[in-house]
Order: structure tokens, then sequence, then C-alpha cells
């Protein structure tokens, strides 16, 4: 009997169960779309605010403004530039003696980094548009300045004359909210439940009733057990991972990022620590109750302290480093940068690394306290 043989053993014994598939999918799902929901992140759709720090104090300032107001903004007025804050628009000193001149005026929009890009689009587009109406009505100015007015614009095109920059402002970061956050956090936090619960309480209950010396007195080897047993809680894990990663996309629109690659190995690597841990508790622990009990402490722990029950970004600097002592930490901020952030392989390698050296040592304990009854 052959490693795979007892994995699909495993398998079998776990799927004929039918409360595993309410902790695999249903329970998760649920818990997933109530968090998401509870805390979603600005959708861009409410009422802009735009700061402006307006230094110029002109007809052709306060024109602007105006057209901004028509599109129905929240005008906030800043007395310096220290007060900068979402999204600020600053109108440069001598702003409209340098147009009438023909001379190049340089509008700048500044906006905190991981502010809302839908709404801080919005605003460009609406600076830009309200700097072509003021243009448009000074072309339209009386006939006897109409020439004075071309000769000096004839040699600057619109497009030159002013110029609106974009510039990040401030050190905000961006929390991940909605589904982004709450499908691969429960997704963690209930895998850990799913195969540490069922992981070690089938060993337990396989050597209380004599099943593992039975298999070994088949062709199995010892290896052949453990790598059967290792290899199906690992099984069970990345099936959860990949039905809520898929219903998370499907239902609720997550962004799964641009490396499911750098995905799939975060996800089979975190599944082998958790299976090697199953396996230990399973070996270490003689009674039933004690398993259940352990388990859903060590559960909850790994959850809270890696970012499964809040994003590790809210919290303070020295909770953030203590959560990567545990693997759901590497795991939670790894599915940060791929999902909410949508970074790369590059970014993630390191948590890949930690996390295939989790899975190894737990193995190797797992190994190591291997018993047989």
């Amino acid at each position: 009997m052959r490693f795979w043989t007892i994995a699909l053993a495993d398998l079998k014994i776990s799927f004929k169960d039918k409360m595993f598939f309410i902790w695999l999918l249903f329970f998760p799902l649920l818990f997933a779309f109530i968090f998401g929901m509870a805390f979603q992140g600005s959708s861009g759709n409410g009422k802009a605010t735009i700061n402006i720090l307006d230094q110029d104090h002109s007809v052709l300032s306060e024109a602007l403004i105006e057209e901004l107001r028509h599109q129905k903004y929240d005008i906030h007025f800043l007395d310096k530039k220290e007060e900068t804050g979402t999204r600020t628009l600053i109108i440069p000193p001598a702003f409209s003696e340098k147009i009438i001149k023909g001379e190049k005026v340089e509008l700048v929009l500044e906006k905190e980094a991981g502010s809302n890009m839908e709404a801080g689009q919005a605003v460009y587009a609406h600076i830009l548009k309200g700097v072509i109406r003021i243009m448009a009505r000074l072309i339209h100015l009386s006939p006897e300045n109409f020439q004075e007015l071309e000769n000096q614009f004839s040699g600057t095109s619109l497009k030159e004359l002013i110029s609106l920059k974009v510039e990040q402002a401030g050190r905000l970061k961006t929390i991940p909210s909605g589904f982004n956050h709450s499908v691969p956090a429960i997704t963690v936090m209930f895998l850990l439940f799913t195969v540490l619960m069922y992981g070690g309480i089938n060993l337990l209950e396989e050597r209380r009733q004599g099943q593992l010396e039975r298999i070994i007195l088949t062709p199995a080897t010892r290896t052949a057990l453990i790598s059967g047993k290792w290899i199906a809680r690992v099984l069970i894990g990345m099936l959860q991972i990949t039905l809520m990663f898929l219903a998370g996309r499907l239902l609720f629109g997550v962004y799964l990022g641009k490396s499911l690659a750098s995905l799939f190995l975060v996800s089979l690597f975190f599944c082998g620590t958790i299976a090697g841990m199953s396996i230990l508790f399973g070996c270490l622990i003689r009674k039933e109750e004690v398993l259940v009990v352990l388990n859903i402490l060590v559960a909850n722990l790994m959850a809270a302290l890696g970012g499964c029950w809040w994003p590790l970004e809210l919290v303070p600097k020295s909770l953030q480093i203590t959560s990567f002592f545990f693997p759901t930490g590497w795991t939670m901020d790894a599915f940060h940068k791929l999902i909410s952030f949508g970074y790369g392989f590059r970014e993630v390698y390191p948590h890949i690394c930690f996390l295939a050296l989790f899975s190894l040592l737990f193995l190797f304990l797992a190994v190591k306290f291997f018993k047989l009854r």
C-alpha cells in the first residue's frame, strides 16, 4: 500500500462526514460575506471632498474653484500647505497674471498614498475640464481685448499654458477591506479549524482503534504512512482554499492578483504547515476533548495574531512583528500583497520561503513524535 492510497483513504473518510462540507465551504462563505459587507472599503461613489490651497486669490483662481463647485464637490479651503488632506489642489501665486501674459502655470494636485483611486481620477478630470472652460471664457472676452489675447497666446498652446501635476503626499497606507480582505482571512481561519480538527481527531481515532498498526502490517512503510496522512491534509486545505477563492471571485468579485502561481505557492506551503501541525497534535494528545480544546485555542490565537480577525495594517508595529512568528502572519501578509496591493512573486518570495520552512519544521516534528499506539 503506497502513500497515495493512504491519502485517498483519508480523504474518503473526511468526505463521508456531511458536516465536513459545511465547515469546508458553507460556514466560511457565510462569515466572509458578513465581514466583507461589514467592513467594506470606500467605493468612490460618495461625494468627494477637495482641499484647495489658493495662493493667488484672483479672478481666475476663484473661477476655477467655482467650476469645481458646479461638479458638486465639497470644497475645503486651506490656509497653508502643511494642512494638506486626502486630495489637495494647490493654486500657485500669480496664477492669473501668468495666464494673461501667456506664461506657463503649474497646478499641483496632491493625493495621499492609498486614497481612493477612482475619486482621485475623477477630481483630476474635473480640474482639467474647469481649466478648459476658463480658457474658453478668456477667449470670448470683449472684442477690444481679443486681439491682445490672441497675440499673447499665439505662441503658446492651451496644453502647455496650464499643466496639472499630480503628486503623492503623506504616508497613509491602504488598509485591505471588503471582500478582498474577508475572503482570504476567513479562508485561512477556517482552514485552521478544518485541517487541525479533522486531521488530528481522525489520527487519534485510528490510533485508538488500532488501524495504524494494521496499516503497518501491510506492505506500507512508516514513511508511506506519514506521507499519506500529510498529503491528505494538504489536499483538504488546498481544496478549501481553491473553493473559497473561486467562490469569492464569482460571488464577490475578489481580485486574485496578477500572479496565480505565487498565490498557489503561498497556499500550498501554508497547507503543508497546518497538515504537519495536525499530525503532531494528533500524536501528542491522547484524549479527544483535550485535542478539540487545544485546536480551538491554537486556531483562534493564530488567526487573531496572524491578521485574520483584522488587517495587520491596523495594529501597532509591535503586533505586526509578532504576527510573523506564526505561519498565519506570513500567509495573510502575502495574500494582502498579492490580492489587495497587486504585487507579484518578487514581493512574496520571502513569505514563500518562510512558509516552506514552517512546513518542513512541523513535518519533521510530526515524523519525530509519530506513534502507532
